[in-house]
């Protein structure tokens, strides 16, 4: 079989018929069994960390308060805390709920080679279970780094790419898998059983069967804010997927992968073989720094170099050409923004809104900029040029473009950016995931970021904790 590419280290090739299902089961079950390192517990830690600051961004948000109060209803049927809520519920609906608020302000972390936000998915799910079963904190760290293991080599078999191509959310989609590994994970550590490869198909079958998330969102200028319910979609599913595995009579798919009707053949492109990489796949995260699409973190910081750190008056500026693959053209050049989702989507409004405001107004993509003239007049002198060369070079590996400014001089400045600020090439801080809380509830952000960072990196603290406080910071 010939190589393709490198998914995070991990080779890609060319499949036909090969048992991939059974094949990656036995691997994620090695890694699910395992006990973490130093270094993965620190990875693992850090993703909670970045989730909950995002999580809280989220939970303002009035789509994910009107969700949070919908599942009042629900309330008394488990132990997870309801984010944004002052009561706990069933796994299934903490989750939905959770998955919502971290994929609500375009700061969740993001696996590139898969398009996917892993911890929108996977960590509401886990966290949530976890949560209800009072599970250690190590069983979450374990569990987590089998979630995003899964996802991350799942997703690759489908191509991240094809699939939005083919008009599916890989967030959703492979969300569902990553988060029923976790979850499968969790049950077994709580009977005191090992992890298999059975129990991880079974979930698996079950998750092919609820996954879901359709990409018209970024076709249409409003209407696009399900797009945020899609993660929580991917994190309920998780939870479901693996509860019904553990129904001997409720049998799922055996070859959920490679099958005729499996994760490729239905939502990505040709199937692919994937190898693991060198290193886990939760060392292999990008975390944003910046409140939009992760396509355009390149571009920001391509802007930030050509206008001198910002510091260009933008009415000296008159075009700015952003080059890169045919996925600009397709979804992201909508001009006329009718909601903050399409404003995160949006090419011209997210560089006007960077020129305009700067890169970390993440207030400047709310529906109350969305007529901002500043913003606006920006946005109207932004154009997208096709280069196969970038595209070819380096997607879906790195998310790369480049930005060519022409002054009202008539000279031009050109920088191409290959790996952004937050990728794991150049990797935020602690301080910096910290940082991202800057703002938040009313100038407390940071004071709430130290809590939860405390919680997170003390080992007595188990995962009902971490949710409790979670759920206590967002509550209203």
């Amino acid at each position: 079989m010939s190589t393709l590419s490198k998914l995070g280290g991990a080779v890609i090739q060319d499949a036909t018929s090969a048992p991939m299902t059974a094949e990656l089961a036995d691997y994620i079950a090695q890694v699910a069994n395992a006990p973490r390192t130093a270094a993965d517990t620190e990875a693992v830690r850090t993703l909670l960390l970045d989730n909950c600051i995002v999580s809280l961004w989220g939970a303002s948000r009035p789509w994910t308060r009107e969700l949070a109060q919908w599942t009042k209803r629900f309330a008394g049927t488990g132990a997870s805390p309801v984010l944004a809520g002052a009561w706990t519920a069933e796994p299934s609906v903490a989750a939905l709920v959770h998955g919502t608020a971290a994929h609500s302000f375009e700061l969740d972390d993001t696996h590139d080679e898969t398009l996917s936000h892993p911890g929108s998915a996977i960590i509401p799910a886990t966290l949530a279970l976890a949560a209800d079963m009072d599970a250690p904190q190590a069983d979450l760290v374990r569990a987590l780094t089998a979630g995003y293991e899964a996802m991350a080599l799942l997703g690759a078999s489908a191509g991240g790419m094809e699939t939005v191509h083919r008009g599916f959310h890989p967030t959703s989609v492979f969300g569902s898998f990553g988060a029923a590994t976790a979850c499968i994970c969790l049950h077994a550590y709580r009977s005191g059983e090992a992890v298999t490869a059975d129990m991880l198909v079974s979930a698996w079958g079950h998750a092919l069967s609820q996954a879901c998330g359709a990409m018209q969102f970024s076709d249409e200028a409003g209407g696009g804010e399900v797009k945020r319910v899609h993660a929580g979609f991917g994190a309920r599913n998780g939870v479901l997927a693996a509860e019904f595995a553990r129904m001997p009579s409720v049998t799922s798919p055996r070859r959920s992968v490679e099958g005729t009707y499996g994760l490729a053949a239905l939502f990505g492109g040709p199937l692919r073989h994937v190898e693991p990489a060198e290193k886990l796949q939760i060392h292999n995260i990008s975390f944003k720094p910046y409140s939009c699409c992760r396509l355009f973190h390149s571009t920001i910081d391509a802007l930030r170099e050509v206008t001198q750190d910002f510091s260009t008056p933008t009415d000296s500026i008159a075009s700015i050409t952003v080059s890169g693959p045919q996925l600009i053209a397709d979804q992201h050049m909508l001009q006329d923004p009718k909601g903050s989702m399409a404003a995160q989507y949006a090419c011209p409004y997210i560089v006007g809104a960077t020129l305009a405001y700067g890169p970390q107004r993440y207030d400047a993509y709310g529906n109350e900029f969305l007529e901002d003239p500043a913003i606006r007049s920006v946005a109207r002198k932004v154009r997208f040029e096709l280069s196969e060369e970038l595209a070819r070079k380096y997607y879906p590996n790195h998310f790369a473009t480049g930005v060519r400014l022409r002054l009202t001089d008539g000279s031009e400045r050109y920088a191409m950016v290959v790996d952004s600020r937050g990728t794991p090439r150049k990797p935020l801080t602690k301080e910096q995931v910290l940082a991202k809380g800057d703002g938040l509830a009313g100038g407390t952000g940071a004071q709430i970021g130290a809590r939860l960072q405390a919680c997170i990196w003390d080992d007595a603290q188990g995962a009902r904790a971490l949710a409790s406080s979670l759920a206590q910071a967002a509550h209203p």
